[in-house]
């Protein structure tokens, strides 16, 4: 970043360092569901060293046709006043996530069924196989055996299914148009307290979407873009 000092609206960009032609947009992020935890797979040190492999493919798996994510964080402060004063401090409380997922339902498993792509129930007389050979499938903390039906093959629509009380994890992986690693987050422990699924009878497609609370968002230490700064900028002659 520009220093204060240098700050010159005629002469300089605020942020130096930008590279024309090297940036971030949708085209180059993936969200991937997995299992719900990174302890389950190995902890965060691991799942860094396989997303620069293929094993990287036994642990998440993308969720295809999305068209929409939202991801949010909420801190409660509570702020306290005395009596005798005009100031006040504050006292910081608890964080809460939450992401919004809309995806088209075009072809293949719908969104219930993605989010739970690793999951398996080989129990009668709900069976439930994992969408793609995954690690996590015989890691995870509760093999919960599945009593009501979530759905059968590609579609999952019954939220009400004990499937749901079980969390799964998603990955939120981000490049840039170079197709260098940006960086990574593992969102662990996700429900879903909301589904929608929706059309009319002069739509051409059929839309689904989920909201979403996660636990805690880890981040992933991934071989990612050193921090852009003013001096990176300098050296190679850009926004100066």
């Amino acid at each position: 970043m520009s220093k204060f000092s240098e700050w010159a609206p005629y002469e300089k960009f605020v942020q130096a360092g930008m590279v024309d032609g090297q940036f971030l947009n949708a085209g180059f992020t993936v969200l991937c569901a997995g299992p719900p935890r990174l302890a389950n797979i190995g902890g965060s040190t691991a799942v860094a060293g396989a997303l620069r492999n293929s094993v990287a493919d036994q642990i998440v798996m993308p969720i295809g046709v999305v068209q929409n994510v939202n991801l949010s964080h909420n801190r409660t402060f509570n702020r306290i006043f005395e009596i005798g004063s005009e100031r006040s401090y504050f006292i910081s409380g608890r964080t809460i996530g939450q992401l919004s997922l809309s995806r088209i339902l075009y072809h293949g498993p719908s969104m219930l069924r993605m989010l739970y792509a690793y999951y398996e129930d080989v129990i009668p007389p709900t069976i439930i196989d994992s969408v793609f050979p995954n690690v996590g499938v015989a890691s995870v903390s509760n093999p919960h055996d599945v009593v009501i039906a979530p759905g059968y093959e590609n579609l999952y629509m019954n939220l009400a299914s004990d499937l749901f009380s079980q969390p799964v994890g998603m990955l939120m992986y981000v490049r840039d148009s170079n197709l260098d690693t940006y960086g990574a987050v593992y969102l662990e422990s996700c429900y879903i307290p909301n589904h929608t699924w929706a059309t009319d009878a002069q739509g051409v497609i059929i839309q689904e979407s989920a909201s979403i609370q996660f636990e805690r968002a880890v981040p992933v230490a991934v071989s990612a873009l050193s921090l852009i700064s003013g001096a990176a900028g300098a050296a190679l002659g850009i926004g100066v």
